[in-house]
This record gives C-alpha cells, sequence and structure tokens, in this order.
C-alpha cells in the first residue's frame, strides 16, 4: 500500500533508489537512436545503481563538457547529488533538465519524490500535474497526485481529479479506495462504502478498501463488524512495509479495543521509520493501553529526546509517570505541556491529582476546577474536586460535587465511593451504606490513593 505520501517524509536513501530506478527506464527511449550514448548511460546508471559514485560522475562531467544541457545526463547528476544527500543541488540539476525538455517526465518525477523529502508537498503536486498533460496516463504520477491531494485535505479536488480519470478510463482499485477515503473524510458514507465495496470487486483481498469499511463499521457504532474487518487487514498487512498504513491501522485497532494488534502494527511502523515521533507516541499510548508503563515510558521518553517539545509527549510522559507514583517528575513534565500548548481538562486535572498526592489540596482545588471549567461534565474532575474539599473539610462544597457528579453518571463508582466518605464524616450512616451498596454493584475499577480514577490521555469525557 502507499497510501498518503506527503505525510511518510520518505527518508533520503529509500528516495535516491526510486530516482535511480525512474532514471533507467528513460535512456533507451531517449537515445534509441544512438547505440553508443546508450551503453554509455547504461554503464552509469550501472555504477549509481552499485553506489560508486566518483566513477559516475567521472563519466558524467565529461559528457557534460560536450553539452551541459543535456537533460538525461544532468537528470543522472541530480541522482548522485541526492544519493549523496545535497539535495539542493540535486533540485537545481532536476529542474534544468525539465528546463532544456519540458517534455522529459522522468526528471519531473526526480523533482516529485525530492519535494516529498523536502516535505514541500505543493511542489510536488505541481510537478505531477505537469508529468500528466505530457503523459495522461502515467500510472504512477496518477497515483501519487490522488494521494497527495487526499492527505492535504484537498478532498474535493482530489474527487474531482480521480472522477475524471474514471471518466476517461479504468481505474485501479488503489484510486477507488482513495476515492472512498476522501468521501468518508466528506463524511458522505454512503459514497464512501460505495467505492470501498466497488475496490473489493467481491475479494476480500483488498486491504485498503476493507480497512475503509472498518472505519465506516465504527463509525457507525457497529463495533463487532469493525473488528472482523481489522483482523482480515491484520493478516494481509503482516509484512507490510508501509509505515503510514501500519500507523493509519494501529490507531484504527485502539479504537476498537484490538490493542495487541495496534501494538504489533505500530511497532512495525516505528521499525520502518524510528525516528517518527508520531509513530513512537502512537506505540508508547499502545503499551498503555495493555498497562505496560514501562515500556510507555521508555518510549515517551524516545519521542522527547528526538522532539523534546512535544506537546503530547510530555503530556503522555506526565501521566505515566504520575501513574507509577512518581508525582515530582509527572508534575515537571505535565507543567511543561501545559506550556508547549496542552489546553485540554485532562491535563489540569492529572496536575491536580499530582498536587492531591503531595498533600497541597489547595493546589489541587485549583486544577480541578480548571478541568471542570473547560468541561462541566467531566465526572473524574468533578469527583476529584470533591474528594479535595473534603480533605479541607469543606463538606458543603465536597457534597455539591459529589452529588453532581453521581447525577451526571450514575454508574461511576468512585462518585458513589467519594459520596459515601463524605455521608460517613458528616454522620449520616443510611446515606453512607446506600452508597457502598452501590460501589459494590458497580465493582469497582481500579483507582488512585484517593479514590480516584485515573484515566489515560484520550479516555476522558470529552474524547
Amino acid at each position: 500500500m502507499r497510501r498518503n505520501l506527503s505525510n511518510s517524509h520518505k527518508k533520503a536513501h529509500k528516495a535516491q533508489i526510486v530516482f535511480l530506478c525512474i532514471l533507467c527506464l528513460f535512456v533507451a527511449t531517449t537515445f534509441g537512436q544512438q547505440r553508443d550514448a546508450v551503453q554509455v548511460f547504461e554503464q552509469i546508471a550501472t555504477y549509481i545503481r552499485d553506489n560508486r559514485l566518483a566513477e559516475a560522475e567521472k563519466e558524467l562531467a565529461a559528457v557534460l563538457k560536450v553539452d551541459p544541457n543535456l537533460p538525461i545526463a544532468l537528470n543522472f547528476m541530480g541522482t548522485i547529488r541526492a544519493k549523496q544527500g545535497r539535495m539542493l543541488e540535486a533540485e537545481t540539476l532536476f529542474t534544468r533538465a525539465v528546463r532544456s525538455d519540458k517534455n522529459f517526465t522522468g526528471a519531473r518525477m526526480n523533482l516529485v519524490y525530492l519535494y516529498l523529502i523536502k516535505r514541500t508537498p505543493d511542489k510536488a503536486i505541481l510537478q505531477l500535474k505537469e508529468v500528466l498533460i505530457v503523459e495522461p496516463e502515467h500510472a504512477e504520477a496518477t497515483e501519487k497526485l490522488a494521494e497527495l491531494l487526499f492527505s492535504q485535505g484537498r478532498f474535493d479536488e482530489c474527487i474531482s481529479f480521480i472522477e475524471k480519470q474514471r471518466a476517461a478510463r479504468v481505474v485501479p482499485a488503489s484510486l477507488l479506495v482513495i476515492l472512498g477515503d476522501a468521501y468518508l473524510a466528506k463524511n458522505d458514507q454512503s459514497k464512501a462504502e460505495e467505492y470501498f465495496l466497488v475496490a473489493l470487486e467481491g475479494r476480500l483481498d483488498n486491504a485498503g478498501a476493507l480497512f475503509g469499511l472498518a472505519q465506516l463499521s465504527r463509525l457507525k457504532g457497529e463495533t463487532k463488524e469493525a473488528m472482523i474487518y481489522l483482523s482480515r487487514v491484520a493478516t494481509l498487512t503482516a509484512d507490510s512495509k508501509s509505515p503510514e498504513f501500519l500507523y493509519r491501522f494501529g490507531l484504527e485497532a485502539m479504537r476498537v479495543e484490538m490493542f495487541d494488534e495496534a501494538k504489533s502494527a505500530l511497532q512495525r511502523a516505528a521499525e520502518l521509520r524510528p525516528r517518527d515521533p508520531s509513530y513512537l507516541l502512537a506505540l508508547g499510548i499502545a503499551w498503555l493501553r495493555k498497562t505496560d508503563l514501562f515500556e510507555a515510558e521508555k518510549l515517551f521518553r524516545r519521542v522527547l529526546q528526538i522532539e523534546p517539545g512535544n506537546a503530547q509527549g510530555q503530556l503522555h510522559l506526565g501521566y505515566t509517570l504520575l501513574t507509577e507514583k512518581k508525582f515530582d517528575e509527572a508534575r515537571l513534565w505535565l507543567e511543561k505541556s501545559v506550556r508547549s500548548g496542552v489546553d485540554t481538562p485532562e491535563v489540569f486535572y492529572y496536575l491536580g491529582l499530582v498536587a492531591q498526592e503531595q498533600n497541597d489540596s489547595a493546589r489541587a482545588i485549583t486544577f480541578f476546577e480548571k478541568a471542570v471549567q473547560k468541561l462541566p461534565t467531566y465526572v473524574h474532575a468533578r469527583v476529584a474536586l470533591g474528594s479535595s474539599y473534603m480533605r479541607l473539610k469543606d463538606y458543603t462544597r465536597a457534597r455539591q460535587e459529589l452529588e453532581t457528579a453521581v447525577k451526571l453518571d450514575p454508574n461511576e463508582p468512585t462518585a458513589h465511593y467519594n459520596l459515601a466518605l463524605l455521608y460517613a464524616r458528616t454522620k449520616e450512616p443510611a446515606k453512607a451504606q446506600e452508597q457502598m451498596r452501590i460501589v459494590e454493584t458497580l465493582k469497582t475499577g481500579r483507582r488512585s490513593t484517593s479514590g480516584v480514577v485515573v484515566l489515560p490521555p484520550g479516555s476522558s469525557p470529552n474524547f
């Protein structure tokens, strides 16, 4: 699967291999009548393939000395510079090749790969459109343009482009999947489903189409069906080399609580792209969902080594340390996440829990109140706020928060548990006993030491 290439930011060495493959295709076409030239450029292509760059450059220098604007020679020299990581020089050489021959689609495709490496997808899109003017049926340019338009959020343009392709010729299933994805992004579920099913053609071997149907099923609340589709996708992509697709699959699998499958896919994505913070962060979250705090902490720290200002990395590391009862360091990272731009109810809830565990109820109340202000229906924040008021013996405010929490979610055991404690302190034994009976019925889940559930980021009421 080759999806969302503008998000992939391919590593230079991978793209350089692609450059070479493209170039080799154009030698015979350009010099079909000149056998000696064909042999020269075939030799140069062999040198580049074998990484004998000095020899290839020497041959090309001799050719360019005779004809400084020969497109094929400029294109080869650009490939050498790309393999050397000298991207600015490579861009200049590919651009010169295109200026010398505006119909030289090989050089334009190499510019596309280069612009993807440089994270300038708009420039890549322009080059792809030029390729398709010269070669309207260029299959790779067609698919890459559709992928880029989709990944850049240009959904209407993506749909229009693919529909025009369908009107002119039979298109591959991969384009139908992108079309389905674009309609899904626009929340047109019926159209999305139509194209995913057409892409399947009655067979269950198109992972992209099955993945789209899994997303649709989840959005419809059909969790069991989504899990069936995702299980099939996991089988089909067991050896996938696409970190982008593995990443998307991992996130979707987590949404339906298929944590083992999510972790496996995200682990492979991280192995393929070991320095991509987003992949490492997602893998860390998968370990959190598996309640392996040790592995999660390691991954969040790796994220922050690569990208120290990563706000989500700071938030998740702070949460993990809080759960591990490393309160001082948890507070440090949570505060950093706020300074980095995290402004969710959760982060203030976590900071309040840290303050509460450090017996600073006044400070805890400040944070819990911020959480409740941002999300008045945040039950766990209200429970924690009530618990803090109880510690200060402000039973009136504690009652107000805890009784509100019970009304908001009658099935939340921690609200009933803390309300039972309050009634015991205010000498209302009958009410306290009734609340404890409810707690027993609801089978109280995991709590922090203060009797407040600590949910991981993304599990609060605003998820």
